[in-house]
C-alpha cells in the first residue's frame, strides 16, 4: 500500500501474485477493507522503467467483480474461477480486492510504463482521483486461466475503470486487450459504502452529489487496443452521475467486440471525439452537446448513430472497406 508523497519505481522486473494472495498488486494506503472514512492523499507516482510486468497468480484464490460468484468450475455469466470457492469463512464473491492497481482519493498522481497481464478483475481503477496521468500502459488477458491443462473462466478483466469524482486526468498511449470493457468511465450507485468487501470500488459505490461527477478525462493517442467480449470504450453515467468533457484520439483494433459506446447519453455533456479509427460503429444515440469529427469507419453498416443538431456536430465521418 502506498502513502502520499511517494515515488515507487519499478525497474525491469516481473511481479507475480502468489497463489496465496487475495488482494491488489498496489493500492493507495488510505483505503481498504473496513475503512469507511477515507482520508485524501496526494503525490503518488508509480513509474515503470524498462520492461515491467505485473502478472496475476497461476492459480488465483478469487477472480471477477462483486457480482461474480467463485467456482472451481465456473459456467455462464455469473461465475468466475477461484480456489476460495466453497471454503468456509472465505468471501464467495469477487470485488475490488481482485483489481490490479487501485487509487482512491488521490490528488496529483502518475502511473506509467507498466504491462498488466492476467490480472484477476480490473487492471487499473481510479476512484475520486484528480489531477493525474496514466501513460504507456498495456494490458494482456485471456478471460481464462489454465489449471492442470484445463481452461477455467475468468470474468471481467476490464482494462481501466474511471469512477466517481475523477477529474482532470490524461490517459495516453494505452494498448493491448481486455476481457470486459477496455475502459469504462462511470459507475452505478449501488448504495454500498466505503470499505465494504462485495463492491467494485473500495471508496464506496454511493453518489455523493456534484463532487462525484466526472470531468476532463482525456484519452489520447491509443493504438491497437480492443475488448475480447465487450466495449473498447464505454461511457456510462448511470442515475444521477454526470460526465463532462471526454476526448478521444485513437485507433480501435478490428478484433474488438464493440467500439465506442456512450450510454445514458442525457447525463453526458461535452463529449469530444476526434481522429478515431474504428471497425465497430460509434454508439451514442440521443447525445447532446457533443462533437464527432474525423472518424474513419472500416466496418459494416452505419458508422455512427449520431446526427447533426443544434448541439451536436458530426463532421468528416468516412466509411472505407478493405
Amino acid at each position: 500500500m502506498l502513502p502520499g508523497d511517494i515515488v515507487l519505481e519499478l525497474d525491469n522486473c516481473t511481479i507475480k501474485l502468489s497463489n496465496r494472495c487475495r488482494d491488489n498488486f498496489i493500492r493507495s494506503a488510505n483505503a481498504g477493507l473496513g475503512i469507511s472514512n477515507i482520508k485524501p492523499l496526494s503525490n503518488i507516482r508509480i513509474i515503470g522503467r524498462g520492461n515491467v510486468l505485473l502478472e496475476g497468480a497461476a492459480n488465483p484464490r478469487a477472480t471477477g467483480d462483486h457480482n461474480k460468484t467463485l467456482s472451481v468450475d465456473p459456467r455462464g455469466f455469473t461465475q468466475s474461477y477461484g480456489t476460495d470457492a466453497g471454503k468456509p469463512g472465505e468471501n464467495q464473491k469477487g470485488g475490488w480486492r481482485n483489481h490490479a492497481i487501485v487509487l482512491a482519493y488521490v490528488d496529483v498522481f502518475e502511473i506509467s510504463g507498466i504491462k498488466l497481464k492476467d490480472y484477476h478483475a480490473h487492471g487499473i481503477v481510479l476512484e475520486r482521483c484528480t489531477n493525474g496521468a496514466l501513460r504507456d500502459i498495456s494490458f494482456q488477458v485471456r478471460q481464462a486461466v489454465s489449471i492442470a491443462g484445463v481452461e477455467k473462466q475468468v470474468l471481467n478483466q476490464d482494462g481501466l475503470g474511471v469512477r466517481f469524482g475523477c477529474r482532470n486526468i490524461v490517459i495516453e498511449r494505452c494498448r493491448g486487450n481486455s476481457g470486459d470493457d477496455f475502459i469504462n468511465i462511470g459507475l452505478t450507485d449501488t448504495g454500498v459504502p466505503a470499505g465494504a468487501e462485495n463492491v467494485n470500488v473500495v471508496s464506496g459505490s454511493v453518489y455523493n452529489g456534484a463532487k462525484d461527477n466526472i470531468s476532463n478525462i482525456y484519452l489520447l493517442n491509443w493504438q491497437d487496443f480492443y475488448s475480447i467480449s465487450h466495449r473498447a470504450i464505454r461511457i456510462m453515467p448511470v442515475g444521477r452521475l454526470r460526465i463532462q468533457n471526454v476526448l478521444e484520439n485513437m485507433t480501435i483494433n478490428a478484433l474488438s467486440n464493440q467500439g465506442l459506446v456512450a450510454e445514458y447519453a442525457a447525463n453526458i455533456k461535452g463529449l469530444f471525439v476526434k481522429n478515431l479509427v474504428t471497425y465497430q460503429p460509434v454508439m451514442a444515440k440521443g447525445i447532446k452537446d457533443a462533437s464527432f469529427r474525423d472518424i474513419l469507419y472500416l466496418g459494416k453498416g452505419n458508422a455512427i448513430d449520431v446526427v447533426n443538431s443544434d448541439s451536436v456536430v458530426v463532421d468528416n465521418v468516412k466509411k472505407a472497406g478493405f
